[in-house]
């Protein structure tokens, strides 16, 4: 979690009605907890400003944003023509051309091609949840006259019909009134209804209407109030209480999944772990009634697992624990056949755990970022280490797409060398006294030493990940949603929340499409119910493939 993040928030009005009060000697409780506060808002400037210009940008950044970590090409600030680490590191003018967290499938830096240009637009192929029309001629057909005078020629089907995409707008949630005729016996007083149009159920939310309002919420991560207040301004109400209804509705038909996505889970082959912090009332007004030294904290635990065939699966859970204890209970689930499995997380001690044995590596991108928030303080040391950390990275794009064998021996070849290098490189400057040890970069340096067995676990375990980049990814739709809804009510509908983000992040982290997987799911909540594992996220083939076998 980024440092800060739990001082408190002051409005300035109230601390000048505050003031008053103070001259006044008439302080309530509220506005006593207000001036203790400010008073551990100040003791953390004071704090933090005594580490002096590292730490003053540091402070910036939590003011005003962090920028990208990411480096231009050519952006270098090491030292030109120093070839020997303990003088400062070889210079790559070039920059790393491939920083942590680069996706990009380059097939290699060394014969990388330049991006074709195109002209801008999206094709037609590009929107395959598109509903599709076809449209014949009303008049002619392959063989017909041609409609043109004096012309004696025929038309024929072109291979390749004109296409175009339209787009339209409406409310998420649209509504739709029903009336049906009623007629009624005036002897057996038997009553006759009108029938509904064919494919329209006589329930009041259909399943789109339910996917629109989870997405819209979780997703989009827009508040109930928001999304009821545009409800009401479209002439469709939709109360908050309702909206909250139909999530709790979603969450209990995907749990069967859920539980079965945890199975899956706790017999993969990688797990990354996080934690972000979370707000929930009602574990605010327990806090209340605690005693000092009890935990009080609560957090949002992001857990990606990754299975040998590729498959990734999301998991989210609220509350108190942190993530070393979330995964201890997800792992009492795995098989006792299955090898060891790989853990990956920073450095933070929530992370990891004693109770299940591991092969535990730590994130190469945390230990990149201390050096990256002391470029402009630092630019010639942390230059140098950006610029060797980027040639490791750019060995990871080539060797992703190997075998883990022969990726595990690329690395060990061409990017272990430069790790241990750069250690040696630390442990000089801080041995000649050019680098303070207490000083922001001498502690970045410490950390790259503390952590470096850990560090380097991806040239020594086969499959081991190189950071944990993955899951920090899928903490933003949290942290998203906690900037915008600022809070959780309960405990229950924060779990809601985590199963409902567990299933959505999944499908996106396999590449389908949410909205035709969610409805696909809920038409068929029986059979889902009855057996999980042929509903899980990355197995679904689309609904029109998939619909057969739900009916057998």
């Amino acid at each position: 979690m980024a440092e800060g993040e739990n001082s408190p928030k002051i409005d300035p009005a109230e601390v000048e009605v505050l003031i008053d009060r103070v001259k006044q000697n008439k302080l309530n409780q509220r506005e006593a907890e207000l001036i203790a506060g400010l008073l551990r808002t100040l003791l953390y400037l004071l704090t933090q400003l005594q580490e002096k210009t590292a730490t003053i940008r540091r402070l910036q950044e939590m003011i005003f944003g962090r920028k990208s970590e990411k480096r231009k090409k050519g952006e270098s600030k090491a030292i030109e023509g120093q070839a020997k680490p303990d003088q400062g590191g070889e210079s790559d003018n070039g920059g790393a051309r491939n920083q942590a967290g680069n996706d990009e499938g380059e097939e290699g830096f060394e014969k990388k091609a330049s991006k074709k240009r195109g002209h801008g637009r999206v094709p037609a192929s590009a929107y395959p949840g598109a509903k599709k029309i076809y449209c014949l001629h009303p008049e002619l057909s392959s063989g017909s006259q041609c409609p043109t005078p004096d012309c004696q020629g025929k038309v024929y089907r072109l291979s390749r019909p004109h296409q175009f995409i339209q787009f339209t707008g409406a409310p998420v949630i649209n509504a739709t009134h029903y009336s049906q005729e009623t007629l009624k016996c005036k002897v057996c007083d038997r009553v006759y209804e009108a029938p509904l149009p064919e494919g329209i159920k006589p329930q009041k939310f259909d399943e789109s209407a339910d996917v629109g309002i989870v997405i819209d919420h979780y997703l989009a991560a827009t508040p109930a109030y928001r999304r009821s207040g545009l409800q009401e301004l479209s002439g469709i109400p939709l109360p908050i209480s309702t909206i909250q209804e139909r999530c709790a509705a979603v969450a209990q038909a995907v749990l069967p999944i859920y539980k079965e996505m945890e199975k899956a889970a706790a017999n993969a082959k990688i797990l990354y772990g996080d934690d972000t912090w979370v707000r929930i009332q009602e574990l605010k007004k327990e806090n209340k009634r605690k005693k000092k030294g009890e935990r009080v904290g609560m957090y949002t635990t992001g857990i990606v697992a990754e299975r040998v065939d590729g498959v990734k699966i999301a998991l989210y859970l609220n509350g108190r624990r942190h993530t070393g204890e979330n995964v201890d209970r997800l792992l009492e689930k795995r098989e006792k056949d299955q090898p060891r499995v790989i853990r990956m997380g920073d450095a933070a001690p929530a992370n990891w755990s004693t109770k299940q044995e591991s092969e535990d590596c730590a994130c190469l991108a945390h230990a990149r970022r201390k050096f990256a928030e002391l470029e402009k303080t630092h630019p010639r040391p942390c230059g140098y280490a950006l610029d060797e950390i980027g040639k490791i990275y750019e060995h990871e794009a080539v060797a992703r797409r190997m075998s883990d064998e022969d990726r595990q021996a690329y690395h060990e070849k061409l990017s272990l060398p430069i790790m241990s290098k750069l250690r040696q490189w630390m442990k000089q400057e801080i041995e000649d006294k050019r680098v303070e040890p207490n000083s922001g970069l001498g502690k970045a340096m410490a950390y790259f030493e503390n952590q470096y067995e850990l560090l380097v676990q991806f040239c020594r375990v086969l499959g081991a990940p190189i950071d944990n980049n993955i899951v920090e990814r899928a903490l933003k739709a949290p942290v998203m949603i906690r900037k915008n809804s600022y809070f959780y009510k309960t405990g229950n509908g924060a779990g809601i929340g985590g199963i409902i983000l567990s299933v959505l992040i999944t499908c996106r982290l396999n590449g389908k499409n949410v909205w035709s997987y969610l409805i696909w799911v809920l038409r068929n909540a029986a059979e889902a119910k009855d057996n999980p594992a042929s509903f899980l996220p990355w197995l679904y083939q689309g609904e029109e493939r998939e619909q057969p076998r739900a009916a057998a």
